[in-house]
């Protein structure tokens, strides 16, 4: 399985326990009382079988949407990311 838009966007959630989580996919969505996290990627059929397909390609049936997390609305205090530049987060990765 691998990435079939480039690398993923970068999301922060604070939790409302003042935990943070980073999640790192295409977008996400609110699918009534989650946030659903999604990446598009390339996997065969074996692979597709163990994760959550939401959405095929038309073009291709290797192109699938997939559910990389669930988590709860109630939970989460604060949103924010978006797409990353890779060289800026090469830049700010280095320790």
């Amino acid at each position: 399985m691998e990435f079939a838009s480039g690398p993923p966007s970068r999301w922060i959630l604070t939790l409302r326990s003042g935990s943070e989580i980073e999640i790192w996919a295409d977008g996400y969505s609110r699918e009534g009382d989650h946030y659903l996290f999604d990446a598009y990627v390339r996997a065969s059929p074996d692979e597709q079988r163990q994760v959550e397909v939401t959405s095929r390609s038309p073009g291709s049936a290797e192109n699938v949407l997939i559910v990389v997390a669930r988590v709860p609305v109630a939970e989460v205090e604060a949103l924010y990311g978006g797409p990353v530049d890779p060289d800026q987060e090469a830049v700010g990765s280095g320790g």
